[in-house]
């Protein structure tokens, strides 16, 4: 019996110790990339906006600051700052703005998705129809 014990008490001593030192000279396995590698994406940011509603380029600054899914911030251009409310949901952004354009209250809704990190882009539509326009991200 005695035999057997030291038997086995040297093959668990070998095997542990061939284990430990597999885990040592084996190379880390690759992290798995996400699931969704686009859930990282974020329209949180400072971002240059460039729309074309016929009478040429209007450029708007834009600050987008999010909580969770709500998306907030504000706009600004030529026309002055307008506060901003919206979503951001799986790269894509609705958000609202309503400002007085001297007739009254214009209400505004932009529509967008994200290219990638760096660029959006996507409809306004208001009182003059739909507009495309697009968004690339300030840096730095």
């Amino acid at each position: 019996m005695n035999k057997t014990v030291l038997t086995l008490s040297l093959a668990l001593i070998c095997a542990v110790g061939l284990s430990a030192q597999a885990q040592q000279t084996a190379p880390a396995a690759p992290k798995p990339a996400p699931a969704d590698a686009d859930a990282r994406v974020t329209i949180a940011g400072n971002w240059n906006i460039s729309l074309d509603a016929g009478q040429g380029p209007m450029d708007i600054a834009a600050t987008m600051k999010l909580d969770g899914k709500k998306l907030t911030g504000m706009l600004s251009s030529q026309m002055g700052d307008v506060a901003l409310e919206g979503e951001f949901v799986d790269g894509k952004a609705i958000f609202y703005i309503s400002f007085d354009g001297g007739g009254g209250a214009m209400d505004i809704t932009f529509v967008g998705t994200m290219k990638d990190a760096d660029n959006v882009s996507g409809t306004m539509t208001g009182p003059m129809g739909e507009i495309p326009w697009v968004g690339t991200r300030v840096k730095g």
